[in-house]
């Protein structure tokens, strides 16, 4: 650095022949009214008390390619604090004019430059839209400046404030000497002496001034860039447009969340955002256009463009009017391949409507799960690199997950809607709509309230009277329920008048039509009533969200899915994934899977993994230590993210299983909540421990017998036929419920949608059979016992 000292604010500007220049990646100038007149009655006690008034930082770069023997400097830090100073010092000039010819000379020498090009006698060049509204100023054509800027409104406010102070008594010098005593810490950088700009700015706004995380991640990018100007001409601007300024913010965070597995946040956002940069080799250019590209999806979710079509525009507006912002990353990586012609708009529309069903029925349910999480994955898992059958691979995914994470069916649908609470949901107002919006003609309901037709205040007399001896069960049950709620623009009228009373009002003043026709149409407001209601109204939400039969071919549980509680020895296998707090991870082997919940777990509850460090802690029954500080106590220490904090990696399969069971206990949550896959094993005839359970299903070994005893001969035409009955299956395999083998892939399905047989069929004789998945691990060792009979 050249220089690090107090300066008076006035001096610096005053330096001769200089200018300070906004870089392009600044935000625009932004101080809102308030902070002006905060400034201004600081710059009068000042004056007042005649002592120095400390500011803040002015930080530049020196000799930045200037002109006609001018100092150009380019700010780092500081722009707004000179640019109000600046607005000031122009009013403050207007109102010195016939009144002090000395005082006019002193602002001109602080504000101008002297003898030089006329492009370079103003000492203040902002970005471009400041820019031209300071010229407008400086020129005194205040009737050409824009309204809504900022230069505008605070160059008005300082000629109010001037004008009341001089109209009480005080001079223009008084003001002026209240100028003269603002100080700042002037830092001077120079990059041929090494200083970084873009470091010594986080350094300066780490001490507490406030800047956003918008301005922090387009200041990195743009800093240090030769290419500036042109990546803020084609980039930045592009992605203020798409989303909107004050929403930049929360688009970079959604962005980064669709990124990274970890859980991104205001605090450790712009951190995260450049360590993602740096550990994937990504340019300034490369994320900026990334940026750009997602910012079309952020923007028209959060309706601030109109890029998409009315309908793909509809479940966009339907996901942020729900406020399913943890839909984004998994959306995000969906436009993508829409935007790469990927999916047509029809598969993009089905997919995006399927997702909202599912959003919409697991909240009316009220399964709890960590969404967030779970659509961050989710793509992943869904597509894996696969394109063909789009959205049937999304509909089969949400269809067969686990049973405490699958779509609830309609039957699930219908008794949450009639018997659980949606009044504080964030879905109900929009079924509200929903539902009332479903035939062609249309209301704007933005305006609405939703109103209860049995009132919220409990123990009014009129319906006591009204509901009948079962008003506290009916209160309880179903006050906020949907069968209960309706959208008015008369809330504050309805209160707990009668019902006779409320419907007059409705029929006379409300225009939701479908919604109301129920509450018009019965002469009392009962538990029958009420329930009637929401059974024609679940009617038309089943029809808006519908639930696709469409399931894979397999079972719903993954063959070689397996949980804490699996009795089983897990020695020689290898596990491919696991789930657990609504994340689905890939592994390599078990010491990654391990390190990678260990990661999520640590994420989750880090006191609790400090205080089991501190304790040496180890399993039951264990011999030796798990968790430490001291990883001298450990055979092969792993750290959990330069915490300090250590874990035993060198484990069995078995012990990883136990160690991460104990954890889960320790945490306090239900073991139930994590679940891991196995890499099916190499089936080979003449190796019996790979027939073995953990190594391959207990179907697929008795498809591959089958297939076996085909190719060798070893079964009857007879024995095939019997085996198509359930009959002689059971009396084989005890456990089976279905024959094992069949001629048509959907054959014994009865009522339900699941197909029972395996995709893959089997030649016997030139006719195409179909083996059952339907058989449990029990009946392994009879069904090793029966091949081995041939």
């Amino acid at each position: 650095m050249k220089a690090n000292r107090m300066w008076l604010f006035s001096d610096v500007l005053e330096k001769n022949k200089r200018v300070f220049r906004v870089p392009v990646y600044q935000r625009n100038y932004d101080w809102t009214n308030i902070q002006c007149e905060k400034l201004f009655l600081d710059i009068l006690e000042a004056n007042k008390k005649n002592c120095q008034h400390f500011i803040g930082t002015v930080v530049y770069i020196d000799d930045v390619n200037g002109g006609s023997g001018l100092n150009e400097v380019l700010i780092i830090d500081g722009q707004q604090r000179i640019t109000t100073i600046y607005i000031l010092l122009k009013a403050l000039y207007n109102a010195s004019k016939d009144v002090s010819f000395h005082i006019e000379r002193e602002i001109e020498e602080v504000m101008f430059n002297r003898h030089c090009d006329e492009m370079y006698k103003i000492k203040l060049k902002p970005v471009k839209t400041d820019n031209e509204q300071l010229m407008y100023m400086i020129k005194d054509r205040i009737e050409m400046m824009d309204r809504n800027s900022n230069v505008y409104k605070n160059y008005i406010i300082f000629e109010k404030l001037i004008d009341e102070h001089l109209k009480s008594g005080l001079e223009i010098n008084d003001i002026l000497n209240g100028i003269k005593k603002l100080e700042v810490v002037e830092i001077i950088l120079d990059k041929s002496l090494g200083d970084e700009p873009q470091k010594i700015f986080e350094s300066i706004n780490s001490t507490g001034l406030d800047l956003s995380l918008a301005d922090l991640i387009r200041n990195y990018l743009l800093m240090d860039n030769i290419n500036q100007e042109a990546l803020y001409e084609e980039y930045w601007l592009e992605i203020e447009k798409n989303v909107g300024y004050k929403n930049l913010g929360d688009f970079v965070i959604n962005y980064l969340n669709s990124q990274i597995s970890k859980s991104v946040n205001e605090k450790n956002a712009y951190h995260l955002f450049k360590k993602h940069c740096i550990e994937n080799n990504l340019t300034c250019e490369d994320i900026l256009k990334s940026l750009k590209r997602t910012s079309k999806y952020y923007g028209a979710f959060i309706g601030e463009n109109k890029y998409y079509s009315a309908e793909l525009t509809k479940y966009l507006s339907a996901f942020n009017t729900i406020k399913q912002t943890t839909v984004l990353p998994l959306l995000f990586k969906i436009f993508n391949d829409y935007e790469d012609n990927r999916i047509n708009e029809e598969s993009l529309s089905k997919v995006l409507n399927y997702l909202l069903t599912y959003l919409i029925r697991i909240t009316a349910c009220e399964i709890s799960k960590n969404l967030s999480k779970f659509m961050k994955s989710m793509y992943d898992r869904v597509i894996d690199g696969k394109y063909n059958n789009y959205y049937e691979r999304f509909v089969i995914f949400l269809n067969d997950l686990r049973a405490n994470d699958r779509m609830p069916t309609d039957k699930e649908f219908r008794d949450a809607l009639i018997s659980k609470p949606l009044y504080k949901k964030n879905i109900c107002k929009y079924l509200l709509s929903v539902i009332e919006n479903s035939t062609k003609e249309h209301i704007d309901v933005s305006n609405l309230t939703i109103e209860h037709i049995l009132p919220q205040k409990e123990n009014a007399a009129v319906w006591r009277k009204e509901i009948g001896e079962d008003y506290d069960s009916v209160y309880d049950l179903y006050l906020h329920t949907l069968g209960n709620l309706t959208i008015t623009g008369h809330n504050s009228e309805l209160g707990t008048k009668s019902f006779n009373d409320k419907k007059k009002i409705i029929k006379d003043n409300s225009k939701a039509n479908i919604l109301n026709k129920d509450v018009l149409s019965v002469d009392r407001w009962n538990k029958t009533s009420i329930l009637n209601r929401a059974n024609n109204l679940i009617d038309i939400l089943l029809d808006e969200f519908k639930y696709v039969e469409i399931h894979s071919n397999k079972n719903v549980k993954n063959e070689l899915g397996y949980d804490l509680n699996s009795d089983i020895d897990f020695s020689n296998t290898k596990p491919i994934a696991f789930s657990f707090d609504g994340e689905f991870i890939k592994v390599n082997n078990w010491v990654d899977l391990l390190t990678k919940f260990i990661g999520i777990a640590y994420d989750l509850d880090t006191v609790l993994f400090v205080n089991l460090a501190k304790q040496n802690y180890s399993i039951p029954n264990a011999t030796r230590v798990y968790i430490s500080n001291d990883n001298r106590k450990l055979r092969k220490p792993k750290e959990i993210e330069n915490s300090g904090i250590y874990f035993e990696a060198n484990l069995s399969s078995n012990r990883v299983l136990s160690f991460i069971k104990f954890l889960l206990l320790e945490m306090g949550i239900d073991i139930d909540k994590f679940s891991f896959e196995l890499s099916e094993g190499v089936f080979d005839l003449n190796d019996e421990a790979s027939w073995a359970e953990g190594i391959i299903s207990v179907a697929k070994l008795f498809y591959n017998l089958v297939e076996n005893l085909i190719a060798l001969s070893k079964i009857s035409s007879d024995e095939i036929e019997k085996l198509k009955t359930k009959e002689y299956t059971k009396s084989l395999f005890p456990l089976t419920d279905y024959p094992a083998i069949a001629n048509n892939i959907n054959d014994n399905m009865g009522n339900s949608t699941r197909k029972r047989y395996r995709s893959q069929s089997l030649n016997f004789n030139g006719v195409e059979i179909y083996i059952s998945t339907q058989f449990f691990e029990n009946d392994r060792e009879a069904i090793i016992e029966w091949y081995k009979k041939h």
